[in-house]
Protein backbone atom coordinates (compact mmCIF):
# COMPACT_ATOMS: atom_id res chain seq x y z
CA UNK A 1 0.00 0.00 0.00
CA UNK A 2 1.11 3.47 -1.19
CA UNK A 3 1.50 6.41 1.83
CA UNK A 4 -1.37 8.99 1.38
CA UNK A 5 -0.15 12.23 0.69
CA UNK A 6 -0.25 14.70 -1.03
CA UNK A 7 2.34 16.39 -3.51
CA UNK A 8 5.40 17.83 -1.91
CA UNK A 9 6.73 20.37 -4.13
CA UNK A 10 6.11 24.18 -3.03
CA UNK A 11 5.45 26.29 -6.21
CA UNK A 12 6.31 29.98 -6.66
CA UNK A 13 3.47 32.30 -6.35
CA UNK A 14 2.39 33.42 -9.91
CA UNK A 15 2.12 37.15 -9.54
CA UNK A 16 1.25 37.60 -13.55
CA UNK A 17 -1.63 35.35 -13.41
CA UNK A 18 -5.62 36.12 -13.52
CA UNK A 19 -4.84 39.00 -15.75
CA UNK A 20 -2.00 41.12 -13.71
CA UNK A 21 -4.72 41.39 -11.09
CA UNK A 22 -2.64 40.01 -8.39
CA UNK A 23 -0.61 36.84 -7.38
CA UNK A 24 -2.28 33.37 -7.68
CA UNK A 25 -1.43 32.01 -4.13
CA UNK A 26 0.15 28.62 -5.69
CA UNK A 27 0.85 29.38 -9.14
CA UNK A 28 -0.95 28.03 -12.46
CA UNK A 29 -3.05 24.58 -12.46
CA UNK A 30 -1.03 21.56 -13.35
CA UNK A 31 -1.58 20.79 -17.21
CA UNK A 32 -3.86 17.90 -16.57
CA UNK A 33 -6.32 21.11 -15.70
CA UNK A 34 -6.10 20.57 -11.93
CA UNK A 35 -7.08 17.17 -11.27
CA UNK A 36 -3.73 15.77 -9.70
CA UNK A 37 -3.36 16.24 -5.56
CA UNK A 38 -1.70 18.31 -4.65
CA UNK A 39 0.06 20.08 -1.33
CA UNK A 40 2.59 22.51 -0.61
CA UNK A 41 3.37 21.36 3.08
CA UNK A 42 3.38 18.06 2.61
CA UNK A 43 5.76 16.16 5.51
CA UNK A 44 6.78 13.49 3.47
CA UNK A 45 7.42 10.36 5.49
CA UNK A 46 4.77 8.37 6.36
CA UNK A 47 2.97 8.92 9.79
CA UNK A 48 1.04 6.25 12.30
CA UNK A 49 1.83 2.99 13.75
CA UNK A 50 2.84 -0.65 13.19
CA UNK A 51 2.51 -2.51 16.54
CA UNK A 52 1.45 -6.14 15.60
CA UNK A 53 -0.06 -6.17 18.78
CA UNK A 54 -2.05 -3.24 18.33
CA UNK A 55 -5.15 -5.50 15.56
CA UNK A 56 -4.71 -7.16 12.43
CA UNK A 57 -1.31 -6.12 10.96
CA UNK A 58 -0.86 -3.40 13.12
CA UNK A 59 -3.90 -1.95 11.22
CA UNK A 60 -5.93 -1.61 14.85
CA UNK A 61 -8.20 -3.51 16.45
CA UNK A 62 -11.34 -4.74 13.61
CA UNK A 63 -9.45 -2.61 11.23
CA UNK A 64 -8.11 -4.44 7.51
CA UNK A 65 -4.54 -4.05 6.78
CA UNK A 66 -3.96 -1.85 3.64
CA UNK A 67 -8.23 -0.47 3.77
CA UNK A 68 -9.38 2.69 3.55
CA UNK A 69 -9.43 2.88 7.39
CA UNK A 70 -5.64 1.81 7.70
CA UNK A 71 -4.23 5.29 9.20
CA UNK A 72 -0.59 3.71 9.58
CA UNK A 73 0.38 5.05 6.12
CA UNK A 74 -0.65 8.52 6.65
CA UNK A 75 1.40 11.65 5.69
CA UNK A 76 1.36 13.88 8.59
CA UNK A 77 -0.86 16.25 6.76
CA UNK A 78 -3.75 13.96 6.22
CA UNK A 79 -6.76 13.96 9.11
CA UNK A 80 -6.09 11.11 11.08
CA UNK A 81 -9.89 10.91 12.19
CA UNK A 82 -12.44 10.91 9.54
CA UNK A 83 -15.12 11.90 12.00
CA UNK A 84 -17.89 10.28 12.16
CA UNK A 85 -21.36 10.34 9.69
CA UNK A 86 -23.47 13.72 10.30
CA UNK A 87 -20.65 15.58 12.32
CA UNK A 88 -17.88 17.62 11.60
CA UNK A 89 -14.41 17.61 11.17
CA UNK A 90 -12.61 20.67 11.69
CA UNK A 91 -8.84 20.50 9.56
CA UNK A 92 -6.21 22.64 10.54
CA UNK A 93 -5.77 25.26 8.13
CA UNK A 94 -3.57 25.25 4.93
CA UNK A 95 -0.92 27.41 5.38
CA UNK A 96 0.57 28.28 1.85
CA UNK A 97 3.99 28.61 1.29
CA UNK A 98 5.22 26.19 3.33
CA UNK A 99 8.03 28.04 4.60
CA UNK A 100 6.02 30.05 6.59
CA UNK A 101 3.97 27.44 8.10
CA UNK A 102 5.90 26.67 11.11
CA UNK A 103 6.14 30.72 12.18
CA UNK A 104 1.82 31.01 11.67
CA UNK A 105 1.06 28.32 13.89
CA UNK A 106 -0.26 30.97 15.94
CA UNK A 107 -2.69 32.48 13.05
CA UNK A 108 -3.43 28.89 12.78
CA UNK A 109 -5.04 28.27 15.83
CA UNK A 110 -7.01 31.50 15.90
CA UNK A 111 -8.61 30.90 12.75
CA UNK A 112 -8.96 26.95 13.84
CA UNK A 113 -10.51 28.27 16.97
CA UNK A 114 -12.91 30.74 14.21
CA UNK A 115 -14.40 27.25 12.27
CA UNK A 116 -15.04 25.98 15.34
CA UNK A 117 -17.39 28.47 16.96
CA UNK A 118 -19.02 29.15 13.35
CA UNK A 119 -19.81 25.19 12.71
CA UNK A 120 -21.06 25.14 16.34
CA UNK A 121 -23.28 28.24 15.64
CA UNK A 122 -24.42 26.95 11.45
CA UNK A 123 -24.76 23.73 13.23
CA UNK A 124 -25.49 23.08 16.44
CA UNK A 125 -25.87 19.71 18.43
CA UNK A 126 -23.31 18.13 15.43
CA UNK A 127 -20.61 16.67 16.55
CA UNK A 128 -17.28 18.76 16.13
CA UNK A 129 -13.79 16.48 15.43
CA UNK A 130 -10.63 19.13 15.69
CA UNK A 131 -7.28 17.97 14.52
CA UNK A 132 -4.66 19.28 15.43
CA UNK A 133 -1.74 21.11 13.31
CA UNK A 134 -0.48 19.62 10.71
CA UNK A 135 -3.56 17.70 9.73
CA UNK A 136 -5.46 20.03 7.18
CA UNK A 137 -6.66 17.55 4.42
CA UNK A 138 -9.31 14.28 4.47
CA UNK A 139 -7.91 10.88 3.21
CA UNK A 140 -8.30 9.77 -0.44
CA UNK A 141 -11.38 8.19 0.43
CA UNK A 142 -12.99 11.43 2.01
CA UNK A 143 -13.89 11.67 6.00
CA UNK A 144 -16.92 10.42 7.16
CA UNK A 145 -18.16 13.85 8.12
CA UNK A 146 -18.21 16.79 6.27
CA UNK A 147 -15.29 18.95 6.65
CA UNK A 148 -13.91 22.97 6.72
CA UNK A 149 -10.43 24.03 6.07
CA UNK A 150 -8.80 27.25 5.34
CA UNK A 151 -6.63 28.70 2.79
CA UNK A 152 -4.30 30.92 4.73
CA UNK A 153 -1.43 32.94 3.52
CA UNK A 154 0.63 36.13 5.00
CA UNK A 155 3.20 38.62 3.89
CA UNK A 156 4.40 40.78 6.92
CA UNK A 157 1.01 42.09 8.65
CA UNK A 158 -1.46 41.33 5.58
CA UNK A 159 -3.23 38.23 5.29
CA UNK A 160 -5.52 36.49 3.55
CA UNK A 161 -8.35 33.37 3.86
CA UNK A 162 -10.80 31.34 1.92
CA UNK A 163 -12.66 28.50 3.41
CA UNK A 164 -12.57 25.17 2.02
CA UNK A 165 -15.95 23.25 3.08
CA UNK A 166 -16.30 19.52 1.61
CA UNK A 167 -19.74 17.28 1.63
CA UNK A 168 -18.94 14.00 3.22
CA UNK A 169 -16.57 11.42 0.72
CA UNK A 170 -14.86 12.51 -2.23
CA UNK A 171 -16.35 15.62 -2.73
CA UNK A 172 -16.02 19.25 -4.57
CA UNK A 173 -14.50 21.73 -2.86
CA UNK A 174 -16.58 25.13 -1.96
CA UNK A 175 -14.40 27.76 -1.82
CA UNK A 176 -15.58 30.62 -0.23
CA UNK A 177 -13.38 33.97 0.38
CA UNK A 178 -13.34 35.05 4.21
CA UNK A 179 -10.96 37.45 4.79
CA UNK A 180 -8.86 39.53 2.21
CA UNK A 181 -10.34 40.28 -1.24
CA UNK A 182 -9.80 37.87 -3.82
CA UNK A 183 -10.93 36.58 -7.40
CA UNK A 184 -11.72 32.48 -7.86
CA UNK A 185 -10.67 31.06 -11.19
CA UNK A 186 -12.77 28.03 -10.18
CA UNK A 187 -15.85 27.22 -7.46
CA UNK A 188 -15.87 24.33 -6.99
CA UNK A 189 -12.65 22.54 -7.35
CA UNK A 190 -12.29 18.95 -7.28
CA UNK A 191 -11.88 17.32 -4.12
CA UNK A 192 -7.87 17.54 -2.63
CA UNK A 193 -7.12 19.76 -5.74
CA UNK A 194 -4.23 22.29 -4.36
CA UNK A 195 -7.12 25.61 -3.86
CA UNK A 196 -4.11 27.95 -4.26
CA UNK A 197 -3.94 27.02 -7.74
CA UNK A 198 -7.05 28.50 -8.38
CA UNK A 199 -7.15 31.81 -5.52
CA UNK A 200 -6.04 35.13 -7.27
CA UNK A 201 -5.55 37.92 -4.49
CA UNK A 202 -6.65 41.59 -4.75
CA UNK A 203 -5.76 42.80 -1.49
CA UNK A 204 -4.93 41.65 2.10
CA UNK A 205 -6.80 42.22 5.46
CA UNK A 206 -4.69 43.39 8.30
CA UNK A 207 -3.47 40.42 10.11
CA UNK A 208 -4.03 41.85 13.48
CA UNK A 209 -8.37 42.57 12.38
CA UNK A 210 -8.07 39.43 10.26
CA UNK A 211 -10.62 37.70 12.82
CA UNK A 212 -12.71 40.55 12.61
CA UNK A 213 -12.46 40.70 9.29
CA UNK A 214 -13.79 36.99 8.73
CA UNK A 215 -16.88 37.61 10.83
CA UNK A 216 -18.13 39.94 7.60
CA UNK A 217 -18.33 37.03 5.12
CA UNK A 218 -19.08 34.26 8.31
CA UNK A 219 -23.05 34.19 6.63
CA UNK A 220 -21.56 32.76 3.34
CA UNK A 221 -19.27 30.08 4.96
CA UNK A 222 -22.44 29.18 7.42
CA UNK A 223 -24.91 28.47 4.34
CA UNK A 224 -21.78 26.52 2.64
CA UNK A 225 -21.38 24.51 5.87
CA UNK A 226 -25.31 23.86 6.01
CA UNK A 227 -25.32 22.81 2.08
CA UNK A 228 -22.37 20.54 2.97
CA UNK A 229 -23.58 19.04 6.09
CA UNK A 230 -27.19 18.41 4.48
CA UNK A 231 -30.28 18.00 7.32
CA UNK A 232 -29.32 16.49 10.56
CA UNK A 233 -30.95 12.95 11.11
CA UNK A 234 -34.83 13.38 11.84
CA UNK A 235 -35.07 17.20 10.50
CA UNK A 236 -36.61 18.06 7.10
CA UNK A 237 -34.77 19.51 4.61
CA UNK A 238 -34.25 23.63 4.15
CA UNK A 239 -32.70 25.46 1.52
CA UNK A 240 -29.41 26.98 1.98
CA UNK A 241 -28.74 30.79 1.32
CA UNK A 242 -26.92 31.06 -2.23
CA UNK A 243 -23.17 31.37 -1.69
CA UNK A 244 -20.52 33.78 -3.68
CA UNK A 245 -20.20 32.57 -7.17
CA UNK A 246 -17.06 32.19 -8.84
CA UNK A 247 -15.22 35.44 -9.68
CA UNK A 248 -16.63 37.40 -6.47
CA UNK A 249 -14.61 39.24 -4.11
CA UNK A 250 -15.03 40.11 -1.02
CA UNK A 251 -15.44 43.81 0.30
CA UNK A 252 -11.82 45.28 0.74
CA UNK A 253 -10.83 45.63 3.89
CA UNK A 254 -11.19 48.55 6.33
CA UNK A 255 -7.56 48.41 7.35
CA UNK A 256 -4.27 47.65 6.06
Amino acid sequence: MQPDHVGQHDPAPDNTAGGGTGPTIGGPPPPDGGTTPGDAQSGGAAGGTTDPASGQNGAGTGVAAGSPNDTRFLAPEISHSKGVAGGVVVLFPRIIPSAIAAENQAYGQQIQQKMKQLVEKALPGRPVDVRPSPERVCPKAGCDAMSIGVLFTRQNNSCVAVALVNAPGVSTTKLVPWGGEVTLKADPIQFRDPPENFVTIKDYANCDQLVTEMGKADSFVEAALRAAAGPATGSPSAAAPAAPAAGAVTAKPSGK
